[in-house]
């Protein structure tokens, strides 16, 4: 019932997030609606401009153009195969010859156009112009020069109407403009309400700038904006539900872990394995590193990784460790090192600070089994973080002064550093196998094996070095002084009874 109210928060949660992002969609969907629609009448303009272009191409040139019957029909063919062009003529010495069909437009006017200094030039014979027609409305043409003659192609206006024809009528308008002196102006219809949402674009053809400047009316907008809340009522549906099924495989998943790992406890299944420690000067065996390991009854072993970080973060570890420790005594009995001077590193987190649980229940094995404290040696891991380090070093006292040391795992990985070595009494760093890895290698990280290594002479730290799988890597550290050597190339990790036979093998 407690993961499916937090699975049934997360999803009404992250519904209510995805529909306050309302506000986004709409303007999103609007300004790329009117993006494309801008961009689509460039390109319009840029097909028509084309078109006109390869009408005007094709054609022979100007003054060789009879005007037959022929020729006529021909131009009024070529004007209905091409949409984007209506009108199609000829002028002969600045008079009007023929064309596609009859033009109702000021000649005058349109030839003082055509011939101005200031017309927009595409290129050598090609030339772009206006004329107005009787109604006052503007025509676009462009205009192939020879000598006294030309060919003129008259492009149709641009219409918006088919581009918001879903969405609303009249609630789009734009202005054409297309650089130059004079400036050529296209506008269509005005909308009657005010601009709510905007957008220019720019295009180059040839020589010449077009911009053209789109505008939407708040009923424009509101088309879009009910678009956008269906789709972010259904895009909040989809992720809300996404998220909370992950969150509850995730919770599920953490649920019978813990479930699991309780049951394992109960049942004793967690056993420790042991990694013997080899000084490499003697061959001799000083200690060995307490490593948990979970043996299912089936004899099935679960990796250390698959529990540890989860324990860790439960706090399930501190009864994993209470469990290991106490088949651990009986362990040390067994290989009648309890009054030996050889260790035992327990590997401990800060939540054994918390309490004076692990030092009574040390104290006491050691008291019921007659092990000596020398025996017994504790690692914390530089990877934890300690949030209270005078908290910890009082807790630690107590071991001190019974007569256990503290050694530093995974020395220059993680959180603690020099700080940890300072505050809570370090006696021995071990050197992490990443900095072990390095040796006669070029890695930037050698440099820090190094520097590990003279930090701990100086300060008068014993030194381990884990990890260690190679015999150049073992001459390598005893020749910087480092002999507690732990790895496979002495042993694997491994139960108690592995450990006696690899122990009397050794003789």
């Amino acid at each position: 019932m407690h993961i499916k109210k937090i699975t049934t928060s997360i999803f009404a949660t992250t519904f209510a997030l995805g529909l306050i992002t309302v506000n986004f969609f709409n303007h999103f969907y609007a300004e790329k609606a009117l993006h494309k629609d801008a961009e689509q009448l460039l390109y319009q303009f840029h097909d028509a401009m084309l078109e006109a272009h390869e009408i005007l191409e094709s054609l022979p040139e100007p003054d060789a153009f009879k005007c037959s019957e022929a020729d006529i029909k021909t131009l009024a063919m070529m004007a209905f195969e091409h949409p984007a062009v209506r009108l199609i003529g000829v002028l002969h010495d600045q008079e009007q010859h023929c064309a596609s069909e009859n033009v109702h437009i000021d000649l005058t006017d349109y030839h003082q156009r055509t011939l101005n200094t200031d017309k927009h030039v595409l290129n050598d014979e090609l030339s772009l112009a206006t004329v107005t027609h009787g109604d006052e409305h503007l025509d676009l043409l462009m205009v192939r020069s020879h000598d006294n003659s030309r060919y003129f192609a008259s492009i149709n206006p641009f219409m918006v109407n088919y581009l918001t024809e879903f969405a609303c009528m009249d609630c789009l308008e734009y202005d054409f403009v297309i650089s130059g002196l004079p400036k050529l102006e296209f506008k269509s219809k005005r909308i009657s309400e005010p601009s709510y949402i905007e957008y220019t674009a720019n295009r180059m053809e040839g020589d010449v700038k077009v911009t053209l400047s789109v505008r939407g009316t708040k009923e424009f907008y509101t088309y879009y904006q009910e678009l956008s809340w269906i789709s972010t009522v259904i895009f909040s549906l989809f992720i809300a539900s996404l998220i909370a099924l992950l969150s509850f495989k995730l919770l599920t998943i953490r649920q019978s872990m813990d479930r699991i790992i309780k049951d394992a406890i109960k049942y004793k299944e967690f056993t420790p394995f042991y990694q013997p420690i080899v000084d490499s000067r003697t061959d001799e065996v000083v200690g060995v590193e307490m490593l948990a390991r979970w043996v299912h009854k089936d004899g099935a072993v679960v990796p250390a990784y698959q529990f540890i970080p989860f324990s860790e973060d439960t706090g399930l570890i501190v009864d994993i460790t209470e469990q290991l420790i106490k088949k651990m005594a009986k362990d040390i009995k067994t290989l009648k090192w309890d009054q030996s001077e050889k260790f035992v590193s327990i590997n401990i987190v800060p939540d054994h600070f918390k309490d004076r649980d692990l030092y009574l229940l040390l104290d006491g094995l050691m008291s019921r089994y007659e092990i000596a404290p020398s025996t017994i040696s504790l690692e914390i891991t530089e990877r934890m973080k300690i949030d209270n380090l005078p908290q910890a070093r009082g807790c630690l006292n107590e071991f001190y002064n019974k007569g256990i040391d503290l050694k530093l795992d995974d020395a220059g990985t993680g959180y603690g550093g020099f700080s940890y070595i300072q505050e809570l009494g370090i006696s021995t760093l071990k050197i992490d196998k990443m900095f072990v890895d390095t040796i006669n290698s070029n890695d930037l990280k050698s440099s820090v094996l190094d520097a590990i290594i003279s930090f701990a002479k100086s300060s008068n730290l014993k030194m381990i070095a884990e990890g260690v799988e190679h015999q150049h890597q073992v001459e390598y550290l005893k020749e910087r002084d480092v002999f507690m050597i732990q790895g496979y190339i002495y042993a694997k990790p491994m139960p108690i009874e592995q450990l006696q036979k690899w122990l009397q093998k050794r003789g």
